[in-house]
Order: structure tokens, then C-alpha cells, then sequence
């Protein structure tokens, strides 16, 4: 077992040397700049707020209680302020009634995993509940 394990490491180390330890410039400049230009493409999703339910709700809220407080000049601005507001609670609240989460099949190194079943520890606690009641009577 030894003998074959370094064998296998001669020959990584084998393939190793042969490669050159340094990638070719041009090959480091596109790689470099496809690194940023994909940190620049995903920089509004890491420091911008998610729009969630919850939040197109709140705004919803927010803006109906604004509109309601503050008169925005004229009546028929308000109304409509306000009706936006019911339009994107009412909206998000019926989105967030219909939204459902995908079903995703649980894989464990290739293997689906059924965790509806009850595991080993549970069935021995069963069947052990199970004969230590017998013949008790329940009242």
C-alpha cells in the first residue's frame, strides 16, 4: 500500500515540474479581468436590500400613512397616492398567498435521502415504548 502511494506521488510531483509554474500574461490579464467584471456585475445584489414581500408591503403601508398625514398639494394626488399604496399591499399580499418553494430532492453523495421516514434511534424507541406497555392496561 505504501509503495503504491508513492508511486503516486512521484508521479504528481512528475506532472508538477513539467508545467510551468507561471500562467502566460495574457492569460492572467483576461482572467484578472473577468474576475473584476464579474465583482462589478454582482455588486448591486451584494450591497443592495433584496425587494422582498415583506418589504413591498411595508412601502405599500408607507406610502398609504403619508399620504393620508401629509396633503401632497391637491386631493386628487392624495387619492392616488394612496391608491398605489392599497394596489402594492393588496398586490403583495395576494403574491405572497400563491408563492410556493420548489420541491428539491434531497441528495447525499448520490443518493436521494427519504427523511420521511423514521430513522434506526426512532424505531428502537418505539419498539421499546411498545413492549414495555404490554399488558398494562390504559385507564
Amino acid at each position: 500500500m505504501s509503495d503504491r502511494l508513492q508511486q503516486e506521488i512521484e508521479e504528481i510531483l512528475g506532472k508538477y515540474k513539467r508545467f510551468p509554474l507561471r500562467e502566460p500574461f495574457w492569460r492572467r490579464v483576461r482572467r484578472r479581468l473577468s474576475r473584476w467584471l464579474s465583482s462589478l456585475s454582482r455588486w448591486p445584489t451584494s450591497h443592495l436590500p433584496r425587494i422582498t414581500v415583506g418589504r413591498v408591503m411595508l412601502v405599500g403601508i408607507a406610502m398609504i400613512i403619508a399620504a393620508y398625514y401629509f396633503s401632497f398639494g391637491s386631493d386628487s394626488i392624495t387619492r392616488s397616492v394612496i391608491v398605489a399604496g392599497l394596489i402594492l399591499f393588496v398586490a403583495a399580499f395576494v403574491f405572497s398567498l400563491r408563492r410556493r418553494t420548489p420541491y428539491v430532492e434531497k441528495r447525499w453523495r448520490g443518493r436521494t435521502l427519504e427523511i420521511g421516514q423514521p430513522g434506526m434511534g426512532e424505531r428502537l424507541r418505539s419498539g421499546w415504548a411498545r413492549w414495555r406497555s404490554r399488558g398494562r392496561t390504559h385507564l
